[in-house]
C-alpha cells in the first residue's frame, strides 16, 4: 500500500526532526516571503522560475545560522529578506519551506524532503565557502542540485513506482531552470546517470529510501 498524505506528512517532519531542520508548510506565514526573495533571486541569477511557478511548485532550502547565513545574507537585494526569514521561522535551525504542490502528494513530498535535506546536509558541511560557491557558480550549483535530485529520483523510483528513465528525464527539466551553462548541465547530466544506473541495478543511494521508509514505518505505515 502506498503512504496516505498523512503518513507522508508525519514521516516527512519525523526526517526534518531528525537532521535538525525546521520544516515550513504551505500555509506558513512566512511563506509569501520566501516566494517573492527566491523569484527574484532566480531572475537576478539568470533562472526561469516566476513568482507564480514559485509559490505554487517550489520548495527550498535556507540556512539558519552560521556562515551559510551570512553568504545568503550578502546576496545583492534578496539575500536579506531571505536571510531573516529563514531566522525568524527556523530560529537558527536550517529552513525547508515547502511547496503547495509538494505538500498534496505522499510521493513527491517525500521525494522533495529526501532532496532538501540533502540541500540541509550540504550547508552544514560546506558552510560559508559552499554557499558562496553555489551562489556564483553554475558547475558548482550544479554539483550541488544533481545529488539532491537523484535522491528525490530514488524515492519515486522505489516507493512511486515510476521509471528510472522517467524519474531522469524528470529531474534533467527540473535542472534547466537553474540557469546552468552547457558545461554544467553536463555535469549534471552525468551524476543522473549514474544515479539512475545505481536504481536500475537495484541498490539505494546512500540509504536515502532505507530512511524514508524507517520514518514511514515509525508513523504506522506498513509496506
Amino acid at each position: 500500500m502506498p503512504p496516505t498524505i498523512e503518513q507522508a506528512r508525519a514521516a516527512a517532519q519525523r526526517m526534518c526532526d531528525m537532521a535538525g531542520v525546521t520544516l515550513l508548510d504551505p500555509e506558513h506565514p512566512l511563506r509569501d516571503v520566501i516566494v517573492a526573495g527566491v523569484a527574484l533571486a532566480s531572475r537576478v541569477g539568470g533562472g526561469s522560475w516566476d513568482r507564480d511557478d514559485v509559490a505554487q511548485r517550489v520548495s527550498v532550502t535556507l540556512p539558519g545560522a552560521g556562515g551559510a547565513l551570512v553568504a545568503l545574507r550578502a546576496v545583492p537585494v534578496v539575500g536579506p529578506i531571505l536571510a531573516e526569514a529563514a531566522l525568524v521561522a527556523g530560529l537558527g535551525r536550517t529552513v525547508i519551506s515547502l511547496s503547495p504542490v509538494t505538500w498534496e502528494s505522499p510521493i513527491g513530498l517525500l521525494a522533495t524532503v529526501a532532496h532538501e535535506l540533502g540541500h540541509a546536509g550540504q550547508i552544514r558541511a560546506g558552510g560559508l565557502p559552499w554557499c558562496i560557491a553555489y551562489l556564483v557558480g553554475a558547475e558548482a550549483r550544479a554539483a550541488g542540485e544533481a545529488p539532491c535530485y537523484a535522491a528525490g529520483m530514488a524515492v519515486q523510483v522505489r516507493l512511486g513506482g515510476a521509471s528510472t528513465q522517467a524519474a531522469y528525464e524528470s529531474a534533467m527539466r527540473s535542472l534547466g531552470r537553474y540557469g546552468l551553462d552547457a558545461d554544467a548541465l553536463a555535469l549534471a547530466a552525468g551524476i543522473l546517470a549514474s544515479a539512475r544506473a545505481t536504481l536500475d541495478a537495484g541498490e539505494d543511494l546512500g540509504g536515502v529510501v532505507l530512511e524514508v521508509v524507517a520514518a514511514l514505518e515509525s508513523v504506522g505505515w506498513q509496506r
